[in-house]
């Protein structure tokens, strides 16, 4: 079945949840542009419903539209100021954005309704805390918020967790990589862990003042053929070209 008639028998239903996850299902499947159209029709539609709205917001991060998807999430968070997600996704998309005060902000919310919620995604949210606080010179605060990581924690990223705990000076960066990579996973999703605990290996590296290193690794990741819609991809990217090492 074609995208059109997938998007189009969505729409048919007038349901506001089956519109999303056709939505999500096609962005899944790398078809971003199609996943916006559809989720931006659902949106004329039920042009207050949050799910939509969030769904559309996160995919905007994967079409590298920041601003457009601080937009839906902004409008989302007002809608359902509970659900953490969008709090974390519009931290996100700030961050790579480049406004890394609302980057922090939203993090700062995510980070809360988390541990309300006992969701276990909090060394997540804290890496990107992290670093926004790092963009900003906020050393003492980026090292006050690594307080709420632990070794052995319980989380649902351990690619996440692993990098906070080499943040936190407790994993050493000789052979992070390789001694922190989950065995028992996907292929795709091994590939995926090795590119983010490779990312927050070049983090570290930055801010501690070796470049040489942090830019090798950066651009061994926006070099890759594949996965171009993973945040370590773009923050890669986005990193190269502030160092002027495209």
């Amino acid at each position: 079945m074609s995208n059109q008639l997938r998007m189009q028998k969505a729409m048919d239903t007038k349901d506001a949840a089956v519109i999303n996850q056709t939505g999500i299902e096609l962005a899944a499947e790398g078809f971003y542009e199609d996943a916006i159209d559809l989720l931006g029709e659902g949106l004329c539609m039920f042009p207050f419903d949050e799910k939509l709205r969030g769904s559309r917001g996160r995919k905007y991060i994967g079409a590298f539209n920041y601003m457009a998807s601080i937009a839906d999430l902004s409008l989302a968070t007002r809608l359902n100021p509970n659900d953490w997600e969008h709090w974390y996704y519009m931290g996100v998309a700030a961050y790579l954005g480049g406004k890394y005060e609302l980057a922090k902000d939203c993090h700062k919310n995510s980070r809360v309704l988390m541990i309300k919620y006992n969701i276990e995604a909090i060394p997540a949210t804290v890496d990107w805390y992290w670093m926004a606080c790092m963009k900003l010179g906020q050393k003492d605060e980026a090292e006050k918020v690594l307080e709420n990581v632990y070794e052995g924690m319980p989380s649902e990223d351990g690619d996440y967790l692993a990098r906070t705990l080499l943040y936190k000076g407790i994993y050493k960066p000789e052979n992070f990589v390789e001694e922190h990579m989950c065995t028992g996973l996907s292929e795709e999703r091994t590939r995926i862990y090795y590119l983010m605990l490779s990312y927050g290996l070049a983090n570290y590296h930055h801010y501690l003042g070796n470049q040489e290193e942090a830019v090798k690794i950066c651009q061994m990741i926006a070099a890759i053929p594949d996965h171009h819609n993973l945040f370590a991809y773009a923050q890669a990217k986005q990193n190269l070209k502030e160092w002027g090492a495209e």
